[in-house]
C-alpha cells in the first residue's frame, strides 16, 4: 500500500544513512520499524491499574457519583477556577 509521510528532515537524512548502512531500502527500514514498534507495544508491556489512584471513605458521597457526573463536577470546578483567574487579573 502506498502512503505519504511528512518527516522532519533531519529524521529522513538519518533514516537514510541507516538504510544505507544496513544494506536495505528506505522502505524497508521504515517497515522493520514500524513493526518493530508495534510489536513491542503488546498488552503485556502496559501496567494495569489494581488500585484507584485516591482513596476515598467507604461512605464518601463521590462514590455515589456515576463517572459523567465527575466529569461534569470537574468542569465545572475548571471553569470557576478560570473564572476566577480572570476576574483577579481585571482588578
Amino acid at each position: 500500500m502506498r502512503t505519504t509521510l511528512d518527516l522532519p528532515d533531519d529524521v529522513l537524512r538519518r533514516a537514510k544513512i541507516a538504510a544505507v548502512e544496513r544494506g536495505s531500502s528506505l522502505r524497508q527500514l521504515v517497515t522493520d520499524a514500524l513493526r518493530h514498534e508495534i510489536e513491542g507495544a503488546t498488552p503485556s508491556t502496559r501496567r494495569r491499574m489494581t488500585s484507584p489512584p485516591i482513596k476515598l471513605a467507604a461512605d464518601a458521597p463521590l462514590r455515589k457519583l456515576s463517572p459523567d457526573a465527575v466529569k461534569r463536577l470537574d468542569t465545572e470546578s475548571v471553569a470557576e477556577a478560570d473564572a476566577a483567574r480572570a476576574h483577579a487579573v481585571r482588578r
